[in-house]
Protein backbone atom coordinates (compact mmCIF):
# COMPACT_ATOMS: atom_id res chain seq x y z
CA UNK A 1 0.00 0.00 0.00
CA UNK A 2 2.79 2.35 0.52
CA UNK A 3 4.41 1.51 -2.62
CA UNK A 4 0.71 2.94 -4.53
CA UNK A 5 0.60 5.98 -1.79
CA UNK A 6 4.08 7.26 -2.92
CA UNK A 7 3.82 6.44 -6.97
CA UNK A 8 0.54 8.68 -6.79
CA UNK A 9 2.50 11.48 -4.84
CA UNK A 10 4.74 11.04 -7.68
CA UNK A 11 2.12 11.39 -10.23
CA UNK A 12 0.03 14.14 -8.63
CA UNK A 13 3.44 16.36 -8.28
CA UNK A 14 4.62 15.63 -11.72
CA UNK A 15 1.27 17.27 -13.14
CA UNK A 16 1.38 19.63 -10.78
CA UNK A 17 4.88 20.90 -11.93
CA UNK A 18 3.69 20.63 -15.59
CA UNK A 19 1.01 23.33 -14.97
CA UNK A 20 4.18 25.68 -13.35
CA UNK A 21 6.38 24.48 -16.37
CA UNK A 22 3.26 25.58 -18.89
CA UNK A 23 2.84 28.99 -16.91
CA UNK A 24 5.96 29.98 -17.04
CA UNK A 25 5.92 28.68 -21.02
CA UNK A 26 3.10 31.01 -21.47
CA UNK A 27 4.56 34.46 -19.38
CA UNK A 28 4.65 36.05 -22.84
CA UNK A 29 1.47 34.46 -24.64
CA UNK A 30 -1.13 37.17 -25.25
CA UNK A 31 -3.90 36.90 -23.02
CA UNK A 32 -2.98 33.90 -21.10
CA UNK A 33 -4.84 33.31 -17.51
CA UNK A 34 -2.46 31.46 -14.74
CA UNK A 35 -2.76 27.92 -14.46
CA UNK A 36 -3.32 26.77 -10.72
CA UNK A 37 -2.94 23.18 -10.03
CA UNK A 38 -5.18 21.70 -7.19
CA UNK A 39 -4.13 19.40 -5.05
CA UNK A 40 -6.62 16.13 -3.79
CA UNK A 41 -6.71 13.48 -1.21
CA UNK A 42 -7.18 10.30 -1.81
CA UNK A 43 -9.66 8.06 1.08
CA UNK A 44 -11.68 5.61 -1.33
CA UNK A 45 -8.98 3.38 -1.52
CA UNK A 46 -8.75 2.80 2.47
CA UNK A 47 -9.02 -0.73 3.76
CA UNK A 48 -12.07 -0.14 6.12
CA UNK A 49 -14.19 2.74 4.28
CA UNK A 50 -16.22 3.23 7.66
CA UNK A 51 -13.03 3.59 9.91
CA UNK A 52 -13.16 7.17 10.74
CA UNK A 53 -9.05 6.57 11.44
CA UNK A 54 -8.74 5.46 7.92
CA UNK A 55 -5.07 5.92 6.26
CA UNK A 56 -5.25 8.00 2.76
CA UNK A 57 -3.80 6.26 -0.24
CA UNK A 58 -2.20 9.57 -1.67
CA UNK A 59 -3.05 12.51 -3.67
CA UNK A 60 -4.79 13.09 -6.85
CA UNK A 61 -5.78 15.85 -9.47
CA UNK A 62 -8.65 17.74 -8.49
CA UNK A 63 -8.74 20.71 -10.88
CA UNK A 64 -6.86 23.23 -12.84
CA UNK A 65 -7.86 26.86 -12.26
CA UNK A 66 -7.40 29.41 -14.01
CA UNK A 67 -6.45 32.68 -12.58
CA UNK A 68 -8.89 35.77 -13.99
CA UNK A 69 -7.29 38.48 -13.05
CA UNK A 70 -6.10 40.86 -16.14
CA UNK A 71 -2.54 41.31 -17.31
CA UNK A 72 -0.94 44.60 -18.01
CA UNK A 73 -2.20 46.20 -20.73
CA UNK A 74 0.99 47.10 -23.56
CA UNK A 75 0.59 49.45 -26.69
CA UNK A 76 1.41 48.45 -30.18
CA UNK A 77 1.03 49.93 -33.62
CA UNK A 78 -1.70 47.69 -35.04
CA UNK A 79 -5.06 49.34 -34.71
CA UNK A 80 -6.31 45.89 -35.07
CA UNK A 81 -4.93 44.74 -31.84
CA UNK A 82 -7.29 44.91 -29.28
CA UNK A 83 -7.20 44.63 -24.88
CA UNK A 84 -10.33 44.30 -23.04
CA UNK A 85 -10.02 46.60 -20.12
CA UNK A 86 -12.32 44.50 -17.45
CA UNK A 87 -14.52 41.28 -17.80
CA UNK A 88 -15.29 39.70 -21.52
CA UNK A 89 -13.57 37.42 -24.16
CA UNK A 90 -14.00 38.26 -27.70
CA UNK A 91 -16.25 35.91 -29.84
CA UNK A 92 -14.51 33.88 -32.63
CA UNK A 93 -16.37 31.76 -35.29
CA UNK A 94 -15.05 28.36 -36.35
CA UNK A 95 -17.60 28.21 -39.59
CA UNK A 96 -19.80 30.22 -41.66
CA UNK A 97 -22.54 29.95 -43.63
CA UNK A 98 -23.02 32.02 -46.60
CA UNK A 99 -20.86 35.04 -48.23
CA UNK A 100 -19.16 38.22 -47.21
CA UNK A 101 -20.51 39.67 -46.10
CA UNK A 102 -24.27 38.40 -45.22
CA UNK A 103 -22.65 35.26 -43.70
CA UNK A 104 -23.75 33.34 -40.13
CA UNK A 105 -21.18 32.59 -38.03
CA UNK A 106 -21.22 29.34 -36.26
CA UNK A 107 -19.48 27.38 -34.01
CA UNK A 108 -17.92 29.61 -31.62
CA UNK A 109 -15.03 29.31 -29.58
CA UNK A 110 -13.97 32.47 -27.10
CA UNK A 111 -10.50 34.06 -26.34
CA UNK A 112 -8.95 36.71 -24.27
CA UNK A 113 -6.11 37.34 -27.12
CA UNK A 114 -7.03 40.31 -29.11
CA UNK A 115 -4.02 39.93 -31.49
CA UNK A 116 -6.17 40.22 -34.62
CA UNK A 117 -5.53 40.75 -38.80
CA UNK A 118 -7.62 40.36 -41.91
CA UNK A 119 -7.69 37.52 -44.40
CA UNK A 120 -7.95 37.90 -48.14
CA UNK A 121 -11.54 38.77 -48.12
CA UNK A 122 -10.82 41.50 -45.87
CA UNK A 123 -12.67 39.83 -42.56
CA UNK A 124 -11.19 40.16 -39.04
CA UNK A 125 -9.33 36.78 -37.95
CA UNK A 126 -6.99 35.52 -35.04
CA UNK A 127 -3.91 34.04 -35.56
CA UNK A 128 -5.69 30.60 -36.10
CA UNK A 129 -8.06 32.13 -38.85
CA UNK A 130 -11.07 31.96 -36.63
CA UNK A 131 -13.40 34.78 -37.86
CA UNK A 132 -14.16 37.51 -35.52
CA UNK A 133 -17.58 38.23 -34.47
CA UNK A 134 -19.42 40.91 -33.98
CA UNK A 135 -23.51 42.83 -35.06
CA UNK A 136 -24.09 44.09 -38.39
CA UNK A 137 -25.08 47.45 -39.16
CA UNK A 138 -27.72 48.85 -41.48
CA UNK A 139 -26.93 51.56 -44.43
CA UNK A 140 -26.89 54.30 -42.00
CA UNK A 141 -24.54 52.52 -39.90
CA UNK A 142 -26.76 51.75 -36.64
CA UNK A 143 -25.99 48.82 -34.61
CA UNK A 144 -28.57 45.52 -35.94
CA UNK A 145 -28.34 44.16 -31.97
CA UNK A 146 -29.09 40.64 -31.70
CA UNK A 147 -27.83 39.31 -35.19
CA UNK A 148 -24.53 38.35 -35.89
CA UNK A 149 -21.82 38.84 -37.99
CA UNK A 150 -18.57 38.61 -39.08
CA UNK A 151 -16.73 41.70 -38.61
CA UNK A 152 -15.53 43.15 -42.45
CA UNK A 153 -13.42 45.68 -43.26
CA UNK A 154 -16.04 46.64 -46.36
CA UNK A 155 -13.87 48.47 -48.79
CA UNK A 156 -16.85 49.97 -50.57
CA UNK A 157 -16.74 53.54 -51.54
CA UNK A 158 -19.44 56.42 -49.41
CA UNK A 159 -21.90 56.63 -51.86
CA UNK A 160 -23.24 60.36 -52.65
CA UNK A 161 -25.92 61.89 -50.49
CA UNK A 162 -27.70 64.39 -51.34
CA UNK A 163 -27.86 67.82 -49.24
CA UNK A 164 -31.39 67.39 -47.72
CA UNK A 165 -30.21 69.66 -44.71
CA UNK A 166 -28.34 72.61 -44.10
CA UNK A 167 -28.13 74.92 -40.97
CA UNK A 168 -26.75 78.20 -41.31
CA UNK A 169 -26.90 80.40 -38.30
CA UNK A 170 -25.45 84.02 -37.68
CA UNK A 171 -25.44 87.41 -36.34
CA UNK A 172 -26.59 90.08 -38.55
CA UNK A 173 -25.20 93.67 -37.82
CA UNK A 174 -27.79 96.25 -37.88
CA UNK A 175 -25.53 99.35 -36.86
CA UNK A 176 -25.28 100.17 -40.63
CA UNK A 177 -29.33 100.25 -40.56
CA UNK A 178 -31.45 100.03 -43.81
CA UNK A 179 -29.96 99.86 -47.10
CA UNK A 180 -32.39 101.25 -50.30
CA UNK A 181 -30.55 100.06 -53.33
CA UNK A 182 -32.11 97.59 -55.18
CA UNK A 183 -30.32 94.19 -54.63
CA UNK A 184 -27.45 92.58 -57.10
CA UNK A 185 -24.78 89.70 -55.66
CA UNK A 186 -22.67 90.83 -57.84
CA UNK A 187 -22.30 94.61 -55.77
CA UNK A 188 -21.59 94.09 -52.47
CA UNK A 189 -22.93 97.46 -51.37
CA UNK A 190 -26.41 96.51 -51.63
CA UNK A 191 -26.80 93.73 -49.17
CA UNK A 192 -25.74 94.15 -45.23
CA UNK A 193 -23.91 90.07 -45.11
CA UNK A 194 -23.54 87.20 -47.28
CA UNK A 195 -22.48 83.75 -46.36
CA UNK A 196 -22.12 80.38 -48.77
CA UNK A 197 -22.31 76.69 -48.74
CA UNK A 198 -21.03 73.80 -50.60
CA UNK A 199 -24.09 71.54 -51.21
CA UNK A 200 -24.64 68.36 -53.23
CA UNK A 201 -27.37 67.18 -55.84
CA UNK A 202 -29.10 63.65 -56.39
CA UNK A 203 -25.64 63.02 -58.86
CA UNK A 204 -23.54 64.32 -55.87
CA UNK A 205 -22.07 66.79 -57.70
CA UNK A 206 -21.17 69.77 -55.33
CA UNK A 207 -22.77 73.61 -56.06
CA UNK A 208 -22.12 76.57 -54.12
CA UNK A 209 -25.25 78.02 -52.07
CA UNK A 210 -24.79 81.85 -51.78
CA UNK A 211 -27.30 83.75 -49.04
CA UNK A 212 -27.15 87.58 -49.26
CA UNK A 213 -28.83 89.33 -45.86
CA UNK A 214 -30.04 92.85 -46.86
CA UNK A 215 -31.53 94.82 -43.70
CA UNK A 216 -34.44 96.60 -44.63
CA UNK A 217 -36.62 99.13 -42.69
CA UNK A 218 -37.89 98.28 -39.28
CA UNK A 219 -42.09 98.05 -39.25
CA UNK A 220 -44.10 98.34 -36.10
CA UNK A 221 -45.58 95.27 -34.23
CA UNK A 222 -48.66 96.12 -33.06
CA UNK A 223 -50.12 94.84 -29.86
CA UNK A 224 -53.56 95.32 -28.37
CA UNK A 225 -55.80 94.32 -25.92
CA UNK A 226 -59.04 93.11 -27.92
CA UNK A 227 -62.39 92.26 -26.24
CA UNK A 228 -62.05 88.65 -25.33
CA UNK A 229 -58.89 89.67 -23.35
CA UNK A 230 -56.10 89.09 -25.47
CA UNK A 231 -53.67 90.11 -27.10
CA UNK A 232 -53.78 91.10 -31.05
CA UNK A 233 -51.33 91.97 -33.63
CA UNK A 234 -53.52 91.30 -36.62
CA UNK A 235 -57.17 90.69 -37.45
CA UNK A 236 -56.68 86.81 -37.44
CA UNK A 237 -54.15 86.21 -34.42
CA UNK A 238 -54.56 86.83 -30.47
CA UNK A 239 -53.45 84.94 -27.94
CA UNK A 240 -54.73 84.43 -24.34
CA UNK A 241 -53.35 87.11 -21.88
CA UNK A 242 -52.15 85.88 -18.67
CA UNK A 243 -53.19 86.38 -15.08
CA UNK A 244 -50.26 87.56 -14.14
CA UNK A 245 -49.97 90.25 -16.69
CA UNK A 246 -47.52 88.95 -18.89
CA UNK A 247 -47.62 88.41 -22.95
CA UNK A 248 -47.06 85.08 -24.22
CA UNK A 249 -44.31 84.08 -26.31
CA UNK A 250 -43.57 85.29 -30.55
CA UNK A 251 -43.16 82.27 -32.58
CA UNK A 252 -44.09 81.60 -35.90
CA UNK A 253 -44.06 78.23 -38.49
CA UNK A 254 -44.75 78.35 -42.31
CA UNK A 255 -48.21 77.04 -43.50
CA UNK A 256 -47.69 73.10 -44.60
CA UNK A 257 -48.16 73.66 -48.43
CA UNK A 258 -46.15 77.09 -48.66
CA UNK A 259 -42.78 74.99 -47.32
CA UNK A 260 -42.58 73.12 -50.56
CA UNK A 261 -41.75 76.65 -52.59
CA UNK A 262 -40.74 79.58 -51.19
CA UNK A 263 -42.95 82.25 -53.02
CA UNK A 264 -43.86 85.82 -53.00
CA UNK A 265 -47.27 84.82 -51.67
CA UNK A 266 -45.86 82.16 -49.34
CA UNK A 267 -45.83 82.76 -45.60
CA UNK A 268 -42.71 85.40 -44.45
CA UNK A 269 -41.45 86.21 -41.19
CA UNK A 270 -42.72 89.66 -41.98
CA UNK A 271 -44.67 90.98 -45.02
CA UNK A 272 -45.59 94.24 -46.82
CA UNK A 273 -47.46 97.00 -44.47
CA UNK A 274 -47.85 96.89 -40.57
CA UNK A 275 -48.25 92.80 -40.00
CA UNK A 276 -46.95 89.35 -39.44
CA UNK A 277 -47.60 87.27 -41.91
CA UNK A 278 -47.27 84.12 -39.82
CA UNK A 279 -49.07 81.30 -38.19
CA UNK A 280 -48.92 80.32 -34.58
CA UNK A 281 -47.49 83.61 -33.09
CA UNK A 282 -47.98 83.80 -29.54
CA UNK A 283 -46.07 86.84 -27.59
CA UNK A 284 -45.14 86.52 -24.21
CA UNK A 285 -42.96 89.21 -21.66
CA UNK A 286 -43.83 90.79 -18.50
CA UNK A 287 -45.11 94.47 -18.95
CA UNK A 288 -44.20 96.54 -16.02
CA UNK A 289 -47.00 98.95 -16.49
CA UNK A 290 -49.62 98.65 -18.35
CA UNK A 291 -52.47 100.63 -16.20
CA UNK A 292 -52.34 102.99 -14.15
CA UNK A 293 -55.92 102.50 -13.12
CA UNK A 294 -56.82 105.71 -15.17
CA UNK A 295 -56.66 107.14 -18.52
CA UNK A 296 -53.47 106.31 -19.92
CA UNK A 297 -51.42 108.80 -22.17
CA UNK A 298 -50.32 108.11 -25.40
CA UNK A 299 -46.73 107.62 -26.46
CA UNK A 300 -45.98 106.27 -23.15
CA UNK A 301 -43.22 103.95 -23.47
CA UNK A 302 -43.39 100.52 -21.41
CA UNK A 303 -40.74 97.59 -20.63
CA UNK A 304 -41.27 94.07 -22.59
CA UNK A 305 -39.68 91.23 -21.47
CA UNK A 306 -39.36 88.31 -23.35
CA UNK A 307 -38.62 84.66 -21.49
CA UNK A 308 -34.81 84.60 -22.08
CA UNK A 309 -34.63 88.25 -19.90
CA UNK A 310 -34.41 90.23 -23.28
CA UNK A 311 -36.00 93.57 -22.73
CA UNK A 312 -38.27 95.20 -25.48
CA UNK A 313 -39.63 99.09 -25.37
CA UNK A 314 -43.25 99.17 -26.31
CA UNK A 315 -45.65 102.29 -26.77
CA UNK A 316 -48.80 102.52 -26.24
CA UNK A 317 -50.46 103.74 -29.44
CA UNK A 318 -54.33 104.08 -27.90
CA UNK A 319 -55.70 105.38 -24.51
CA UNK A 320 -57.00 102.31 -22.13
CA UNK A 321 -59.48 103.17 -19.55
CA UNK A 322 -59.59 100.17 -16.52
CA UNK A 323 -62.61 100.29 -14.52
CA UNK A 324 -62.89 97.80 -11.83
CA UNK A 325 -60.88 95.23 -13.69
CA UNK A 326 -62.56 95.62 -16.54
CA UNK A 327 -60.86 97.66 -20.06
CA UNK A 328 -63.89 99.78 -21.08
CA UNK A 329 -61.34 101.40 -23.64
CA UNK A 330 -58.82 98.83 -25.18
CA UNK A 331 -55.27 99.94 -25.17
CA UNK A 332 -52.45 99.54 -28.00
CA UNK A 333 -48.96 99.58 -27.91
CA UNK A 334 -46.17 98.65 -31.00
CA UNK A 335 -42.62 97.48 -30.57
CA UNK A 336 -39.99 98.08 -33.63
CA UNK A 337 -39.58 94.79 -35.29
CA UNK A 338 -35.85 94.80 -36.86
CA UNK A 339 -36.26 93.13 -40.73
CA UNK A 340 -33.57 91.60 -43.18
CA UNK A 341 -34.64 90.16 -46.78
CA UNK A 342 -33.09 87.19 -47.77
CA UNK A 343 -31.68 86.64 -51.49
CA UNK A 344 -29.81 82.89 -52.71
CA UNK A 345 -28.19 82.14 -55.39
CA UNK A 346 -27.26 78.48 -56.47
CA UNK A 347 -23.80 78.38 -58.98
CA UNK A 348 -24.00 82.23 -59.15
CA UNK A 349 -27.76 81.79 -60.80
CA UNK A 350 -30.60 83.72 -58.85
CA UNK A 351 -32.79 81.32 -56.52
CA UNK A 352 -36.17 83.54 -57.20
CA UNK A 353 -39.64 83.70 -55.34
CA UNK A 354 -41.59 80.93 -57.65
CA UNK A 355 -40.49 78.08 -59.58
CA UNK A 356 -42.96 78.58 -62.40
CA UNK A 357 -42.28 82.49 -62.71
CA UNK A 358 -39.32 84.61 -63.52
CA UNK A 359 -36.41 85.36 -60.63
CA UNK A 360 -36.50 89.01 -61.33
CA UNK A 361 -39.45 91.32 -61.87
CA UNK A 362 -39.24 94.29 -64.01
CA UNK A 363 -39.71 98.23 -62.52
CA UNK A 364 -40.04 101.35 -64.50
CA UNK A 365 -37.81 104.24 -63.72
CA UNK A 366 -40.08 107.06 -62.62
CA UNK A 367 -37.42 109.72 -64.31
CA UNK A 368 -36.78 108.32 -67.81
CA UNK A 369 -39.28 105.52 -67.78
CA UNK A 370 -36.47 102.91 -68.35
CA UNK A 371 -36.79 99.32 -67.33
CA UNK A 372 -34.81 97.59 -65.31
CA UNK A 373 -34.90 94.18 -62.98
CA UNK A 374 -34.44 93.60 -59.57
CA UNK A 375 -34.32 90.25 -58.15
CA UNK A 376 -36.92 88.99 -55.66
CA UNK A 377 -35.91 87.74 -52.17
CA UNK A 378 -37.02 84.24 -50.86
CA UNK A 379 -38.15 85.49 -47.87
CA UNK A 380 -37.91 88.29 -44.77
CA UNK A 381 -36.60 87.66 -41.45
CA UNK A 382 -37.90 89.63 -38.49
CA UNK A 383 -36.09 90.07 -35.41
CA UNK A 384 -37.33 91.16 -32.22
CA UNK A 385 -34.87 92.58 -29.49
CA UNK A 386 -32.22 91.20 -31.57
CA UNK A 387 -34.09 87.67 -31.37
CA UNK A 388 -35.80 85.78 -34.35
CA UNK A 389 -39.31 85.47 -33.76
CA UNK A 390 -39.47 82.40 -35.13
CA UNK A 391 -37.67 81.40 -31.93
CA UNK A 392 -39.56 82.75 -29.21
CA UNK A 393 -41.84 80.49 -28.32
CA UNK A 394 -39.75 77.46 -26.49
CA UNK A 395 -41.56 73.78 -25.65
CA UNK A 396 -41.15 72.03 -22.43
CA UNK A 397 -37.80 70.90 -23.51
CA UNK A 398 -36.18 74.24 -24.05
CA UNK A 399 -36.45 74.10 -27.94
CA UNK A 400 -38.13 76.40 -29.92
CA UNK A 401 -42.05 74.63 -31.30
CA UNK A 402 -41.44 76.81 -33.92
CA UNK A 403 -38.90 76.95 -36.56
CA UNK A 404 -36.86 79.17 -39.01
CA UNK A 405 -36.80 77.02 -42.08
CA UNK A 406 -37.27 77.74 -45.25
CA UNK A 407 -37.47 74.98 -48.15
CA UNK A 408 -35.90 75.27 -51.45
CA UNK A 409 -36.43 73.39 -54.79
CA UNK A 410 -33.79 73.57 -57.52
CA UNK A 411 -35.18 71.80 -60.65
CA UNK A 412 -32.75 70.92 -63.62
CA UNK A 413 -34.48 73.41 -66.29
CA UNK A 414 -32.55 74.58 -68.93
CA UNK A 415 -30.71 77.83 -69.12
CA UNK A 416 -33.26 79.27 -71.86
CA UNK A 417 -35.81 79.26 -68.80
CA UNK A 418 -36.52 82.99 -68.48
CA UNK A 419 -34.42 84.23 -65.65
CA UNK A 420 -32.81 80.71 -65.26
CA UNK A 421 -34.71 80.24 -62.03
CA UNK A 422 -33.05 78.22 -59.25
CA UNK A 423 -30.26 76.90 -62.32
CA UNK A 424 -27.67 74.44 -61.11
CA UNK A 425 -24.76 74.52 -63.81
CA UNK A 426 -25.42 70.81 -64.62
CA UNK A 427 -28.94 71.07 -64.27
CA UNK A 428 -29.10 68.54 -60.89
CA UNK A 429 -31.92 68.53 -58.79
CA UNK A 430 -32.27 69.45 -54.92
CA UNK A 431 -34.94 69.63 -52.74
CA UNK A 432 -33.38 70.42 -49.07
CA UNK A 433 -34.36 72.80 -46.27
CA UNK A 434 -32.24 75.62 -44.85
CA UNK A 435 -32.87 75.95 -40.88
CA UNK A 436 -31.99 79.22 -39.55
CA UNK A 437 -32.86 79.05 -35.89
CA UNK A 438 -30.39 80.50 -34.13
CA UNK A 439 -29.96 83.75 -36.35
CA UNK A 440 -29.78 87.14 -34.31
CA UNK A 441 -29.52 90.90 -35.71
CA UNK A 442 -27.47 92.70 -32.67
CA UNK A 443 -25.50 95.72 -32.78
CA UNK A 444 -22.72 93.40 -32.81
CA UNK A 445 -19.41 92.13 -35.37
CA UNK A 446 -21.00 89.68 -37.61
CA UNK A 447 -20.29 86.16 -36.09
CA UNK A 448 -21.21 82.59 -37.49
CA UNK A 449 -22.26 80.52 -35.54
CA UNK A 450 -23.05 77.42 -37.75
CA UNK A 451 -22.74 76.86 -41.01
CA UNK A 452 -23.03 72.87 -42.22
CA UNK A 453 -25.45 70.44 -44.53
CA UNK A 454 -25.30 67.12 -44.53
CA UNK A 455 -24.83 65.94 -48.36
CA UNK A 456 -21.47 64.72 -49.93
CA UNK A 457 -19.79 63.45 -52.77
CA UNK A 458 -18.80 59.84 -53.61
CA UNK A 459 -15.60 59.26 -50.88
CA UNK A 460 -13.10 55.92 -50.96
CA UNK A 461 -12.20 54.19 -47.67
CA UNK A 462 -9.35 56.16 -45.85
CA UNK A 463 -8.84 53.89 -42.85
CA UNK A 464 -10.65 52.30 -40.09
CA UNK A 465 -11.05 52.35 -36.45
CA UNK A 466 -12.17 50.66 -33.46
CA UNK A 467 -13.34 52.58 -30.79
CA UNK A 468 -13.76 51.36 -27.20
CA UNK A 469 -17.03 50.50 -27.65
CA UNK A 470 -15.98 48.03 -30.03
CA UNK A 471 -17.54 50.04 -33.36
CA UNK A 472 -15.68 49.56 -36.79
CA UNK A 473 -16.00 52.95 -37.63
CA UNK A 474 -14.90 53.48 -41.44
CA UNK A 475 -13.59 57.23 -42.23
CA UNK A 476 -13.79 58.36 -45.97
CA UNK A 477 -11.40 61.01 -47.57
CA UNK A 478 -14.04 63.45 -47.13
CA UNK A 479 -14.30 63.00 -43.56
CA UNK A 480 -17.20 61.70 -43.35
CA UNK A 481 -17.63 58.34 -40.93
CA UNK A 482 -19.66 55.06 -41.09
CA UNK A 483 -20.04 52.72 -38.34
CA UNK A 484 -19.59 49.37 -39.99
CA UNK A 485 -20.42 46.51 -37.17
CA UNK A 486 -19.89 46.33 -33.58
CA UNK A 487 -17.78 43.25 -31.85
CA UNK A 488 -19.06 41.29 -29.64
CA UNK A 489 -18.11 40.05 -25.95
CA UNK A 490 -18.85 36.91 -23.81
CA UNK A 491 -18.83 36.49 -20.57
CA UNK A 492 -19.82 33.22 -18.39
CA UNK A 493 -20.92 32.43 -14.96
CA UNK A 494 -18.18 29.77 -14.35
CA UNK A 495 -15.14 30.81 -16.09
CA UNK A 496 -13.19 27.90 -15.29
CA UNK A 497 -15.57 25.82 -16.83
CA UNK A 498 -14.08 26.21 -20.14
CA UNK A 499 -12.33 24.04 -22.31
CA UNK A 500 -9.20 25.02 -23.80
CA UNK A 501 -8.51 23.93 -27.18
CA UNK A 502 -4.72 25.46 -27.24
CA UNK A 503 -3.52 28.56 -29.27
CA UNK A 504 -5.10 30.22 -25.74
CA UNK A 505 -9.14 29.51 -27.04
CA UNK A 506 -11.69 28.38 -25.30
CA UNK A 507 -14.75 26.39 -25.78
CA UNK A 508 -18.44 26.50 -23.78
CA UNK A 509 -19.06 23.35 -21.64
CA UNK A 510 -22.06 22.41 -19.67
CA UNK A 511 -19.92 23.22 -16.89
CA UNK A 512 -19.03 27.02 -17.81
CA UNK A 513 -23.02 27.41 -19.06
CA UNK A 514 -24.39 29.25 -22.16
CA UNK A 515 -22.55 32.40 -22.65
CA UNK A 516 -23.93 36.14 -21.92
CA UNK A 517 -23.70 38.17 -25.37
CA UNK A 518 -23.69 41.88 -25.39
CA UNK A 519 -21.46 45.02 -26.57
CA UNK A 520 -18.37 46.28 -25.08
CA UNK A 521 -18.91 48.86 -22.28
CA UNK A 522 -22.72 47.39 -21.22
CA UNK A 523 -23.32 45.85 -18.03
CA UNK A 524 -20.52 44.60 -16.29
CA UNK A 525 -18.20 44.60 -19.71
CA UNK A 526 -15.21 45.74 -20.13
CA UNK A 527 -14.57 48.32 -23.23
CA UNK A 528 -12.19 47.59 -25.96
CA UNK A 529 -9.01 49.56 -26.51
CA UNK A 530 -7.86 49.61 -29.88
CA UNK A 531 -3.75 49.36 -30.50
CA UNK A 532 -3.59 47.13 -27.77
CA UNK A 533 -2.87 44.05 -26.03
CA UNK A 534 -3.08 42.31 -22.61
CA UNK A 535 -0.25 40.79 -21.74
CA UNK A 536 -0.13 37.33 -19.68
CA UNK A 537 -0.97 37.18 -15.89
CA UNK A 538 1.80 35.23 -15.42
CA UNK A 539 3.89 36.22 -11.93
CA UNK A 540 7.20 34.54 -13.03
CA UNK A 541 9.16 34.78 -9.66
CA UNK A 542 5.73 33.39 -7.86
CA UNK A 543 6.19 30.51 -10.63
CA UNK A 544 9.86 29.97 -9.77
CA UNK A 545 9.27 29.97 -5.87
CA UNK A 546 6.24 27.19 -6.75
CA UNK A 547 8.51 25.12 -9.22
CA UNK A 548 11.39 25.08 -6.38
CA UNK A 549 8.70 23.80 -3.59
CA UNK A 550 7.26 21.22 -5.89
CA UNK A 551 10.67 20.03 -6.97
CA UNK A 552 11.16 19.49 -3.35
CA UNK A 553 7.94 17.27 -2.83
CA UNK A 554 9.02 15.80 -5.45
CA UNK A 555 11.91 14.54 -4.00
CA UNK A 556 10.18 14.01 -0.62
CA UNK A 557 7.99 11.34 -2.28
CA UNK A 558 10.55 9.77 -3.82
CA UNK A 559 12.26 8.97 -1.03
CA UNK A 560 8.91 7.83 0.01
CA UNK A 561 8.59 5.39 -2.64
CA UNK A 562 12.18 4.65 -2.94
CA UNK A 563 11.91 3.61 0.83
CA UNK A 564 9.05 1.42 -0.04
CA UNK A 565 10.92 -0.14 -2.86
CA UNK A 566 14.08 -0.79 -1.27
CA UNK A 567 11.96 -2.74 1.49
CA UNK A 568 10.47 -4.60 -1.24
CA UNK A 569 13.39 -5.51 -2.47
CA UNK A 570 15.02 -6.68 0.86
CA UNK A 571 12.14 -8.70 1.75
CA UNK A 572 12.65 -10.32 -1.77
CA UNK A 573 16.31 -11.09 -1.27
CA UNK A 574 15.62 -12.54 2.34
CA UNK A 575 13.41 -14.67 1.24
CA UNK A 576 15.39 -16.19 -1.44
CA UNK A 577 17.94 -17.13 1.20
Amino acid sequence: MGYGIGLAGLTTTSQAIDVVSNNIANAQTVGYKNGQFVFADMYFKANDAQAKDRVGMGSQQQAIRRDQSYGSVTSTQNPLDLAITGPGMFMLAKDVVGTVPTESPSKFEYTRNGQFGTDSENRMVNPSGLLVVGYPSDESGNIIAGAKSVMTLDQTPLPSQPTQNSVVALNLDTRDGALDYAFSPTNSSTYSQATSQTIYDQNGTAHILAKYYKQVSSQALTLELDDEGGYSYNPTQSITRPNNEQLALIASTYKGEDKKYVTTSGARALGSGNTINTEDVTITGAVKTLTGGTLNTIGSTYDLTLSDGTHVPITQTRIGVEANGVYTTTPKYTASVTRFEVYATIDGNKVGHDPDTDADVNFIQQSDLSTYTQQMSIGTMAFLGGKNIDTLQLGSDGTPENDASTSLYINALSSSVAGDYGRTDDYGIMQFTITSDDMTALTAPSQTYANSQDGHTVSNLSSYAIDSDGKLVATYDNGETLVKGQLILAQFYNLDGLMPNGSNTFTATDASGEPILSAPGSGLLGQVRSKALEASNVDLTSQLVQLMVLQRQYSATSQALKLQASTLIDDAINMGR
